[in-house]
């Protein structure tokens, strides 16, 4: 008979076996893993205990994984979890070890709930926590600590081609690094005039002060003030967009509706200007009048304002990487994109990856292979050898110039891909990227750049352009 004790007895079974298990993870180095807080050492065995344990991992130098990695790389997994502080603060702070002014720091560097910043100054933000329920069972602990175990303990990891890592630091050189590389050319230019819709590709475009010129120059932001993303709205992903220069005018097609839209580049807005947040970011934005905002409404099913970016705020990095590199740009003039000004993607990177997807999928699983579009590049290099551009600090294309910010921390947005017009979710190409591309809670697949435009103040500086086939002059130093 299914009894309150019974269930209780259960699932308390469950979270002691966990807990022991845990707290027996070692690196390499012997250097404990999980860091379970609330439960007394000498209480592990209690059978009365909660079935409910919070934990934060450590890396084997001591560092966190922040709780963002962890929920990330479960979710990959088929395994829910809860993160951050549970929305009880001061317990949150008394285990972490937060002082009143770490509190305050964490606030002024902008940490709010369900931001990223979980780790601040080398200390979490938050925890993670694991409950077991009376339908939980033997075998679902046992994928659980099968998780912790291949995800986040120190052990050395090999590929067959050469591109060895250990588990928590990419190797950015591999065996072919010496090489002269022949000819590295540039193979596609792809411009995504509004966030998160359909970008389109070009022969040759414009660069400006902020990267391609156009490039994420609108948006749509929700009625709550949200930005909408494809991450809560799929239907963006249908919304199909195209710059004429010569005429001047952005076109925007839907399939749920019959018009095609035609906005000019010059005119069309109403001058209404206004401030939005964007990942941190300061914009300036002026809108446009209601019959556009009905047009983007109906198209995506729910109410939205379209917006243009007139300017960005300039503000100070507050979250910079341990090599200086892996830190959100916010010094340059950014149109609405979440990091770097434009992303770079290399087809033999996308090639060794798929090599690695095809490896994976021989065991009966669906066959998954993508493109170099999965990524929303803005160029696409060809020449190269995989993850050579880890390397790369400055790219010289034409005329222009190039500064590396680093690799793009990837997320669950390139496992979303349209079929028949349908938007499909599935777990890859996320899921083995993880297996070999994490870098200190990142998860890292091409690089970002930011242009170089020459211009100092209001000085005014030539209009340089891309062109496709032109070669990719790299430097490592």
């Amino acid at each position: 008979m299914l009894t309150t004790s019974a269930i209780a007895l259960h699932t308390s079974s469950l979270a002691t076996y966990v807990r022991k298990k845990m707290l027996y993870m070692k690196h390499r180095n012997k250097k404990n893993v999980c860091i379970i807080y609330g439960q007394e050492a000498s209480k592990v065995a209690d059978l009365k205990t909660s079935p409910t344990i919070t934990f934060n991992l450590k890396r084997e130098d001591g560092t966190w994984f922040g709780y963002r990695e962890v929920e990330k790389l479960a979710s990959l997994s088929g395994i829910h979890l809860r993160t951050g502080c549970f929305c009880n603060p001061g317990a949150c702070a008394k285990y972490l070890g937060l002082s009143h002014s770490d509190l305050v720091s964490n606030f002024e560097a902008g940490h709010v709930c369900w931001d990223d910043n979980d780790v601040i100054k080398g200390k979490p933000t938050g925890a993670v926590r694991i409950s077991f329920g009376y339908i939980s069972t033997y075998q679902d602990a046992e994928e659980f600590l099968k998780f912790l175990q291949s995800s986040f303990v120190s052990k050395p990891i090999a590929s067959s081609n050469g591109h060895t890592l250990s588990m928590n630091t990419l190797n950015l050189v591999d065996n072919q690094s010496q090489q002269v590389v022949p000819d590295v050319r540039l193979k596609s230019i792809i411009i995504y005039p509004v966030k998160s819709c359909q970008g389109f590709s070009v022969q040759s475009w414009p660069l400006a002060a902020g990267g391609l010129k156009y490039d994420r120059e609108w948006l749509l932001q929700g009625s709550g003030g949200e930005i909408l993303t494809q991450k809560k709205v799929p239907e963006l992903a249908s919304i199909r967009t195209l710059i004429n220069l010569e005429l001047g005018k952005l076109f925007v097609e839907s399939p749920k509706r019959k018009d095609k839209l035609q906005i000019s580049l010059l005119e069309n807005l109403t001058h209404l200007t206004a401030e939005v947040d964007v990942y941190g970011q300061r914009y300036e934005v002026e809108s446009y009048d209601e019959n556009v905002n009905t047009w983007f409404s109906e198209a995506i099913g729910r109410h939205c304002t379209f917006m243009r970016c007139s300017s960005s705020k300039k503000s100070l990095c507050t979250s910079t990487g341990q090599n200086g590199r892996l830190c959100r740009d916010t010094r340059s003039k950014l149109s609405f994109v979440n990091e770097g000004q434009l992303l770079l993607i290399s087809e033999e990177s996308v090639s060794d990856l798929n090599s690695r997807l095809s490896s994976s999928n021989g065991n009966g699983k669906q066959h998954v292979l993508v493109d170099a579009m999965r990524f929303r590049p803005n160029i696409v290099i060809s020449g190269s050898t995989p993850y050579r551009e880890d390397n790369w600090k400055r790219l010289h294309i034409g005329d222009a110039y190039f500064t590396s910010m680093g690799g793009c921390n990837r997320c669950q947005m390139i496992n979303l891909h349209q079929n028949a017009g349908q938007v499909i979710k599935s777990k890859e190409p996320l899921a083995t990227l993880a297996s070999y591309r994490r870098e200190k809670g990142k998860i890292l697949f091409g690089v970002l750049l930011n242009y170089e435009d020459g211009s100092s103040g209001e000085e005014t500086v030539a209009e340089r352009w891309l062109q496709v086939g032109q070669e990719v002059h790299t430097s490592t130093e």
